[in-house]
């Protein structure tokens, strides 16, 4: 009669498993967008980029374009919530030597900074943005040195 109890209980618990001892679980039932694809050879080389500094992270909207001489900016906002960290990448096209990033708090402080003297910026590398709370963050691309096209990413944590 134990027995009986004990095979109808292990038959209950593994009656709805499906899954076979070292088989990857199923794929959710929720479909995948395609991946677009990049728009241009500099959001493609933005994207490569993006595969070397930010590896275990998500592109979190479209790339931000823009163009500008020496010296002039332009800026984006961009939301970011708490829960997930942020890196932002830039890239300038052939005529750009030095592009700067920075980033500002939904309250305008400047949370990080670019230093370093390249066309391919990338902020995060020390510390993940990490917001407190939701808000609109703005990301101000600066062309320090040179002229011409440029691109800005987004990414998040999964």
């Amino acid at each position: 009669m134990r027995a009986s109890r004990l095979l109808l209980v292990l038959g209950l618990l593994l009656g709805g498993c499906d899954a076979i001892v070292g088989e990857a679980p199923p794929d959710d039932d929720v479909p995948q967008e395609p991946e677009t694809p990049p728009a241009d050879a500099l959001e493609a080389r933005l994207r490569e980029r993006g595969e070397e500094v930010a590896p275990w992270m998500i592109r979190d909207g479209e790339a931000l374009r823009g163009e500008a001489e020496e010296g002039g900016a332009r800026d984006f906002s961009h939301a970011m919530h708490p829960g997930w960290c942020y890196k932002v990448i830039g890239l300038g096209d052939e005529g750009i030597t030095d592009l700067d990033l920075r980033v500002y708090d939904p309250n305008q402080v400047l949370i990080q900074r670019d230093t370093t003297r390249d066309p391919q910026p990338y902020l995060g590398q020390m510390r993940p943005i990490c917001p407190g709370q939701s808000g609109t963050f703005r990301i101000e691309a600066r062309v320090v040195s040179g002229s011409g096209p440029f691109a800005v990413q987004v990414y998040r944590s999964i």
